[in-house]
């Protein structure tokens, strides 16, 4: 079968969602398909650049490539799937979320705005007449209910692994929590540096990443007076990072409403605790309280308590970080299941 994927990206941000396209890409070749990628630049700012990325992906035609035609088109992010073709499925990563959940709060569009409001109206529009009428999966149950919620549109949750998935290990514990992710405001790195704050006993944590958010958090340790208990290592090689996870006594990842969260898997499969926070969303459908790790409350002193409770015992958070493992080896996540579905004849 020949098999278009089409997504976007932001011209000098690679994380997750770039991951998850090169990993489906991998994985239709593996299957014996042939691949065209089909990549659209978006910028989140200003608001209007949604718009006009709304207008490229509907223009598009991608019916044919190659001297022949795409069998299959699997879309991944926003705009991506406006584009038409007759043979379409859609592997949901997030919609827009400045228009959903995140509209008129902290990290969103402010509400009435003219050219914001009518633009959030404009994608909802787009949204229900694009995903209304083709088969929807998603990579995780989160952002289903989003969309159920938002638009009352059914879909199927389908998990994938990360990338280097048996590349992870677990080896001696060393005192420090490892937070790796991009530097930005909705992952919530500022509520690990209070946390830590916060701790009576000197816990100490690595994050490793980069963002808008570095020089501000960088800052906040200063004022907080623990610059000397964290490392900003900033971008790192896979290799590093994989060590990294490997030899820490627990992960922190606490981002709010997060879709899916490869850190949670990286550290199951580097048989970590995770510790996470009762509103940080995708993570939720993995981590059991108590039993793979820890979750609380999104405050300082909350995420303080669990982070002291894994430093005063070591055991207990290798027993977390093993069950943590075991419990990702039971729930089948995988490549093939998803390729199957998203390219069955009846999807």
């Amino acid at each position: 079968m020949r098999v278009g994927i089409a997504t976007v990206y932001t011209p000098g941000i690679r994380g997750g969602a770039e991951f998850l396209a090169d990993g489906l890409a991998e994985a239709v070749r593996a299957a014996g398909h042939s691949l065209h990628l089909i990549r659209l630049p978006f910028f989140f700012d200003p608001p209007a650049a949604a718009g006009e990325t709304m207008d490229r992906a509907a223009a598009l035609d991608f019916s044919r490539y190659g001297g022949g035609q795409i069998d299959r088109l699997i879309c991944l992010k926003f705009p991506a799937y406006l584009i038409d073709h007759p043979k379409k499925s859609v592997w949901l990563l997030h919609q827009h979320r400045s228009a959903y959940d995140l509209y008129g709060g902290r990290y969103g569009w402010q509400k009435g705005r003219a050219d914001t409001d009518a633009l959030r109206d404009r994608i909802i529009a787009a949204d229900n007449a694009g995903l209304g009428d083709v088969p929807v999966y998603t990579i995780a149950a989160r952002v289903s209910q989003r969309l159920n919620d938002f638009n009352g549109i059914a879909s199927t949750p389908l998990y994938h692994p990360p990338a280097d998935e048996h590349a992870f290990h677990c080896a001696r514990a060393l005192p420090y929590i490892f937070a790796p992710s991009r530097l930005e405001a909705l992952k919530r790195q500022d509520l690990l540096l209070r946390a830590i704050a916060a701790c009576r006993t000197p816990v100490q944590a690595i994050f490793a990443g980069a963002g808008s958010m570095q020089p501000q958090l960088e800052r906040l340790a200063g004022e907080l007076g623990i610059r000397d208990r964290v490392r900003f290592l900033g971008e790192i090689s896979r290799a590093e990072m994989i060590e990294l996870y490997a030899n820490a006594l627990g992960v922190f990842f606490g981002p709010l409403d997060e879709d899916y969260g490869y850190v949670t898997l990286e550290a199951m499969l580097s048989q970590k605790p995770v510790v996470t926070c009762t509103d940080s969303g995708g993570p939720l459908e993995f981590v059991i309280d108590g039993e793979t790790g820890i979750v609380c409350a999104p405050e300082a002193q909350a995420v303080a308590a669990a982070l002291e409770d894994l430093a005063a015992d070591p055991a207990r958070a290798a027993e977390l970080g093993r069950a943590g493992r075991a419990r990702y080896d039971t729930m089948g996540i995988g490549w093939d299941h998803v390729v199957s579905a998203l390219l069955a004849e009846g999807a």
